[in-house]
């Protein structure tokens, strides 16, 4: 039995959250570990949050009804940006970790090139 798209989008979308939340609750030490090279922290924002915003978008297309559908994409960007804003808040009480501009920039930059990348698979159809 197929499960129910919009169930799955959910549930895939609050598994990622939690897995954010979760990486954010790490304590410093064991996240600079990651990190390949200076400042690679924010290519992993960017792709966090690129995802995060894809699942959201795909998560209110099928939630949404068709009147207010063309707002998704919009949609989308800010619950991803208020998502990095409270996660930065949150990392701010993790020993160390700090809350930086810099990394909502570049989570917010993750959720707009998501929805670019969507724009154009919507209008060019396959992405090949």
């Amino acid at each position: 039995m197929k499960m129910n798209k919009k169930v799955f989008y959910w549930s895939a979308t609050i598994a990622y959250a939690l897995l954010i939340f979760f990486l954010s609750s790490l304590s410093g030490d064991k996240t600079e570990k990651l990190y390949l090279f200076k400042h690679s922290d924010k290519i992993i924002h960017l792709a966090e949050y690129a995802i995060l915003c894809f699942l959201v978008s795909k998560t209110l297309s099928f939630t949404l009804k068709n009147n207010i559908k063309r707002y998704v994409p919009l949609f989308a960007i800010l619950i991803a940006l208020l998502y990095a804003i409270s996660d930065e808040f949150h990392q701010s009480f993790v020993p160390g970790r700090s809350a930086e501009v810099y990394d909502v920039f570049a989570d917010g930059m993750g959720a707009v090139l998501s929805q670019i990348i969507l724009y154009i698979k919507d209008v060019k159809g396959d992405l090949r």
